[in-house]
Order: C-alpha cells, then sequence, then structure tokens
C-alpha cells in the first residue's frame, strides 16, 4: 500500500508539471494565493477564493484522494485541476494590488506589467497546428456534415455504421442517427471491444465487405459508410446492399432487407425510395 502511495504521490508530481507546461502559471496561481491570503479581509471572497481553492488543491495533491481517483481513471485525474480558477484568483489578485497604490502612474504600472507577464506565460492559440478554418456553423468537417444529412430520415433515427473518422464529429451535427459505436472505440485505454469496429478499421488498406456486411447486420445498421480511399475485397451488392449515394469521397450502402422494411412501414423518404427502386 505504502508502494501504492508513493507511486500515486509521484503521478500528482507528474500531472502537476504537465498541467503548467512551460509556463509558470501555477507559480503565480500559488503567489497570488498567497498574497490574497495575507491582504484580502472580506470574508465571503476568502471564502470562495481562498478556502475553497485551498481546500481543493489540498485534495488533489492528497494521496489517499489521488490514489482513489486514479483507479476511477488515472488518465484524466489531472481534470481535477481544471477546478481550481487560477485565471480569476491571478487577475483578482492584480486588481487587488492596484488599489494598494493612490498615483495612477503606479496602478498603470503593475496594470502593464501584468499584461506583459501574462503574455509572456501563454502563447497565441491561432498559431497552433490544430487550429483551421471553420467551412460551416458546426466547425466540424463538412463531409460528416453531407453524409448525415444523405442518411438522416425525416420520420425514422436508421442505426448507420461509418469510418472512425467521421466519428467524433457526428453527434456533434446530430442525434438523428444511431451508430453502433461511438468515438470511445477509437480510445485504447478505454478497451472497448466490437467486431463490426473491427471489421471497418482492422485492415486500413481494404474492406472485407463480406464480413463488414455479416457484422452491420448482426448490429442491426440499415446503412453502411465506407471511404473510396480503401478497396474493397467483394461486393457489397453481391451481400444485399444497393448504393444509395456517394457524398464526399464516401459510399454510402443500405441494406435491402431494412429497406423493404422501412418502405413498407412508410419511413422511407422518397430519395430513399427512388435510389432503392
Amino acid at each position: 500500500m505504502l508502494d501504492e502511495l508513493v507511486a500515486v504521490t509521484k503521478a500528482v508530481a507528474e500531472d502537476v508539471l504537465l498541467y503548467n507546461g512551460n509556463s509558470f502559471l501555477i507559480p503565480l496561481f500559488l503567489i497570488a494565493l498567497l498574497f490574497l491570503w495575507v491582504t484580502e479581509k472580506d470574508r465571503k471572497v476568502r471564502v470562495v477564493l481562498l478556502y475553497l481553492v485551498a481546500a481543493l488543491g489540498v485534495v488533489f495533491i492528497c494521496p489517499v484522494y489521488a490514489w482513489i481517483g486514479m483507479k476511477i481513471d488515472k488518465d484524466v485525474y489531472y481534470r481535477v485541476l481544471w477546478s481550481l480558477p487560477m485565471g480569476v484568483l491571478v487577475c483578482y489578485s492584480v486588481v487587488r494590488l492596484m488599489t494598494r497604490f493612490r498615483l495612477f502612474v503606479s496602478k498603470m504600472l503593475i496594470f502593464v506589467m501584468a499584461v506583459l507577464i501574462f503574455m509572456i506565460n501563454g502563447d497565441l492559440v491561432y498559431t497552433k497546428t490544430l487550429h483551421f478554418r471553420a467551412v460551416n456553423a458546426y466547425h466540424i468537417p463538412q463531409e460528416v456534415i453531407d453524409v448525415a444529412d444523405a442518411i438522416k430520415l425525416d420520420n425514422y433515427k436508421p442505426i448507420a455504421v461509418l469510418p472512425a473518422e467521421l466519428l467524433p464529429y457526428l453527434r456533434q451535427y446530430t442525434a438523428d442517427i444511431y451508430t453502433p459505436y461511438g468515438r470511445n472505440m477509437m480510445e485504447p485505454a478505454w478497451n472497448f471491444q466490437n467486431t463490426l469496429y473491427d471489421a471497418m478499421e482492422g485492415d486500413k488498406y481494404a474492406y472485407d465487405v463480406a464480413e463488414v456486411a455479416r457484422c452491420a447486420r448482426n448490429e442491426k445498421c440499415a446503412f453502411v459508410v465506407l471511404s473510396s480511399g480503401k478497396r474493397m475485397n467483394g461486393s457489397m451488392e453481391e451481400q444485399g446492399y444497393f448504393l444509395f449515394r456517394f457524398v464526399q469521397n464516401y459510399f454510402i450502402y443500405m441494406d435491402y432487407n431494412y429497406y423493404w422494411v422501412y418502405k413498407e412501414q412508410g419511413l422511407l423518404d422518397e430519395d430513399v425510395i427512388e435510389a432503392g427502386g
């Protein structure tokens, strides 16, 4: 047990260092916390910005609590740090420091120094490689929207299987399409297993069409979306599917079994009926 607590303490220290990164946010936070602890007289402010924050910080670094939290999910335990209002506390301490001086020049000097420190401490987020110009109001890849719009039915929420690269964005756009699995399959740490996912993503160069079709039927998928960037070993038509639409380099197939059932129940849109007829 002692060895585990030591390991957990090291893990917490690593989380703090990684959270701080190349900045000095945490030293600034600690300096601001100490300054307010000495100078702040308002009891309400002390409760919110001092006592509560200090308690959360102590809880985070407490080996016993950290051991419990990391048993639940080690990879996200660092997010406890998000509950600490570091930015609010630092900025408030700067304002409190300014109010301790009477001369306007002194106040402006502190303000300018604080702004410079903040600028040096941070990075311009728009220079990051993950930032790209939005192509639609949803700020997601346009192919996700086009594929989802092609699959959505006015009178029914179908089940569809999609390539992995579309999964992280689909639910941001619509809840009118069910999927047999979501982006959780793409996180190795969560250790989810699904035979359909393995059939879709097991080979990054080709689809085993027969296996994809078999697994899709087992998962009750009416639609199967396949990337044109991978070759098909076999034919979806031979497996009882028809090509409903080709959208943004993705083939959208529909299972004829579901087509006839949905058609008899009046659940299909006219464009789907036309494609299947």
